[in-house]
């Protein structure tokens, strides 16, 4: 066995003065361990408490409940009345035809002149005149697909949808859908853009005022070809208005009221509803055994792993984790779709581990880059063909590490950069897979805690 030689200078004639002998014996001692140090990498002589642990890496791989302690998909993204936009539309996109209609309610009205004298009597509207809806259209984020999205003239339609129904009841709203309109107002392409206003029949409009009746309204559009518009919600701060001129005696006023709802009595007031998107027709369900990621009512794929707490919480260092997944193919999307249309979004659930429903933990996320976890991507990993694909996820297991288990769920969440506004999904095969080179896994790289060993 070779041993690794190191020479003092005191040893070749160097005249060493006296006082520097405890430095140099200090500097001795040191050599020496560093030469056992060289010995013991190169064959394993020196004594181990004397030297640092050897950087191992090892790779393990987990799967299953061994990786994963739930996955599933969550349908209903965004929740209905949560939409920041509503989607009005009447198009096919891959195969999957899409109708949706914006709902607005105006349950409480304006119905008394709105005097600046607050000690006068109440003069309740005894007219009302030229009343519209009034909706704000969103331009596409890219605007080269303007005369895509709308390809000609579009016909706004309005329906009267107030139902005696529990404010849930979406079903009951629909039907009232399939009743002939009570306004409707055609638009030339080049102006199907920012605030369109709606004419309504002013005596229905001052039947509701007079008697302290709400307003539902549904709107859909129609086209020669297939198109689809954005509009404003409240959620997002562009919300409709009803509008009108209220008359009391020889007094006017122009009205104009945002959209608001009131509870059915003995239940809360949910402001979310004051409008919402309602899907007459959306994407199909997911094949049995296949996460979903995307679609018209969105979905997203909610992963919570199971890993070893002495991987995240002890001292080891995880310098690699693959979150591995197999792709099942997508035929609804065409070779163009997978270039950059819709991309797969890796999101960090900020939910609490005493939140335990999966629906609300799907919603409480983040982006990676805002919580200082860096090199997680958002790719287009094309999902119209059949693959495996690999998502580091490093960023996340330092993140968990970082902030503690209690402080947030160790799951991340895959949803569509254009959820709720494309009805094409990303396919993945989950745990129910019928192979195991199917199903997702977990690969990582960890090396364990490294010192000198002294007491």
């Amino acid at each position: 066995m070779s041993r690794s030689r190191t020479i003092l200078p005191w040893k070749v004639g160097v005249s060493v003065p006296r006082k520097s002998w405890p430095v140099l014996t200090l500097l001795g001692i040191a050599v020496a361990v560093i030469g056992g140090c060289q010995e013991q990498l190169a064959s394993g002589a020196a004594c181990p408490s004397l030297c640092p642990d050897t950087l191992v890496v090892k790779d393990t791989v987990f799967s299953g409940k061994a990786a994963f302690d739930t996955i599933t998909t969550v349908v209903g993204i965004p929740p209905l009345g949560t939409e920041t936009s509503l989607l009005v539309g009447d198009f096919t996109q891959g195969g999957s035809p899409v109708q949706t209609a914006a709902i607005m309610r105006f349950d409480s009205l304006v119905r008394i002149f709105p005097d600046t004298d607050t000690t006068a009597a109440k003069r309740p509207f005894t007219r009302v005149d030229s009343s519209a809806l009034s909706i704000i259209v969103i331009p596409p984020t890219d605007s080269t697909k303007d005369t895509i999205l709308v390809p000609d003239s579009i016909t706004f339609v309005v329906y009267d949808v107030n139902v005696n129904a529990p404010d849930f009841d979406t079903a009951a709203v629909h039907a009232r859908l399939n009743t002939l309109p009570i306004a409707s107002r055609v638009v030339p392409r080049d102006s199907v853009k920012g605030a369109i206003r709606i004419p309504l029949d002013t005596g229905w409009v001052a039947q509701h005022v007079r008697n302290g009746v709400r307003i539902r309204l549904g709107l859909r559009i129609q086209s020669a070809l297939p198109a689809q518009i954005v509009v404003g919600s409240t959620e997002g701060s562009q919300g409709a208005t009803l509008q009108y001129f209220g008359y009391a005696d020889t007094s006017r006023s122009f009205i104009t009221r945002g959209v608001n709802t009131v509870g059915e009595p003995g239940t809360p007031t949910l402001k979310s509803l004051s409008d919402y998107d309602l899907v007459l027709q959306g994407t199909p369900p997911p094949p049995p055994g296949i996460l979903a990621a995307g679609g018209i009512p969105g979905s997203r794929i909610y992963m919570r792993f199971n890993v070893p707490a002495v991987l995240i919480d002890s001292s080891a260092t995880i310098v690699r984790a693959n979150l591995i997944l197999h792709q099942a193919a997508n035929l609804t999307f065409f070779p163009s779709d997978t270039t950059d249309t819709i991309l797969l979004q890796t999101r960090v659930v900020q939910a609490t581990p005493f939140v335990t429903d999966i629906g609300t933990a799907a919603l409480l996320v983040a982006d990676p880059a805002t919580l200082g976890a860096t090199g997680i991507p958002t790719s287009n990993l094309r999902p119209n063909t059949e693959h495996p694909d690999t998502i580091p996820i490093v960023g996340l297991f330092i993140l968990w590490k970082r902030v503690g288990p209690r402080a947030s769920q160790r799951a991340l969440v895959l949803k569509s950069s254009a959820e709720g506004i494309d009805p094409q999904q990303y396919f993945f095969y989950s745990l129910d897979a019928p192979n195991d080179t199917l199903r997702p896994r977990l690969e990582i790289s960890y090396i364990l805690k490294s010192g000198f060993g002294l007491p």
